[in-house]
C-alpha cells in the first residue's frame, strides 16, 4: 500500500469513529433534556385529571416497564378541557389503572399555544 492511501483510509476511520462518538453525545444530551422536562412538568406543573381515551403498548420499554401512548382528555381546574397524547412508560403493577375510561392525575405546563403534560405515576429513570 501507499502512503497515500493508508492516510486516506486512518482519515476516514478517524472521521467515521469521532462522527459516531459525536452522535451518541448529542443522543443523550438530547435525551436527558427531554428527562429533565418531564421532571420540571411533574414537579411544577399544573395538576389536572385526565380520561383515558385509548391506550396502545409502543414497542419500545424503559427498565422493564412498557411503553406507552395514552389518548387523554384532561379537564382543567377551571372545567375547560383539551385533548392531548402523551408517550410514556408504566410501571406494570399499575396497568390495571391505566385503562379505556379510566380517570388519572395529570400535570400541564402550557406554553403560548402548546401544552405539555406528564402523567403522575409514569416512570421516571
Amino acid at each position: 500500500m501507499t502512503t497515500t492511501l493508508i492516510t486516506i483510509v486512518a482519515v476516514i476511520g478517524f472521521g467515521l469513529i469521532t462522527g459516531t462518538i459525536i452522535m451518541i453525545m448529542v443522543f443523550k444530551l438530547l435525551r436527558n433534556n427531554k428527562q429533565h422536562l418531564r421532571k420540571s412538568i411533574l414537579m411544577e406543573g399544573i395538576p389536572a385529571e385526565a380520561i383515558i381515551h385509548d391506550i396502545t403498548q409502543t414497542s419500545s420499554s424503559m427498565d422493564g416497564r412498557p411503553g406507552v401512548r395514552l389518548d387523554l382528555t384532561v379537564t382543567q381546574v377551571d372545567g375547560r378541557t383539551f385533548p392531548t397524547i402523551v408517550e410514556t412508560y408504566i410501571p406494570v403493577t399499575l396497568i390495571p389503572q391505566f385503562q379505556k375510561g379510566s380517570v388519572i392525575h395529570v400535570r400541564y405546563i402550557a406554553n403560548e399555544n402548546e401544552r405539555k403534560v406528564e402523567v403522575e405515576g409514569a416512570y421516571m429513570p
